[in-house]
């Protein structure tokens, strides 16, 4: 009977060792798992916000096209006031362009907000006529 008890004791053993080893390579492979998923999760935060910057910055370059073209407007048209109103005019629309330039700089979120505004504010006067 001793035979039979130590045949138990080794079969039990190498079963406990095995499911030892299923249960560690279960672990490991949920630990890859989660891993992967917050590695992914990661690259798609950082890639929306790459899109984002690159949008942010498509649109300042934006507002600020659209303040050098106001200004260069009201510059011609001062040309048509007179050569005095004209100097005071550019020199008014050169100082507006470049507050505006900055504030876009400084603060693009705000301008894209404010144009936004603009814009609604725009449409629903049009939409009245």
């Amino acid at each position: 009977m001793p035979m039979t008890a130590s045949n138990d004791k080794s079969a039990s053993r190498r079963h406990a060792e095995a499911s030892m080893d299923r249960l560690v390579g279960d672990v490991q492979r949920v630990s890859e798992n989660i891993a992967d998923a917050a590695a992914s999760g990661r690259d798609d935060v950082a890639a929306d916000l790459r899109r984002l910057s690159a949008d942010v910055a498509r649109l300042r370059d934006t507002v600020a096209d659209i303040a050098k073209t106001m200004a260069v407007e009201v510059g011609d048209a001062a040309n048509s006031i007179g050569e005095d109103a004209a100097s005071a005019a550019k020199d008014q629309a050169k100082t507006l362009l470049s507050e505006a330039e900055a504030v876009a700089r400084r603060n693009p979120l705000g301008v894209v907000i404010g144009a936004l505004g603009i814009g609604i504010l725009i449409g629903l006067m049009r939409g009245r006529h």
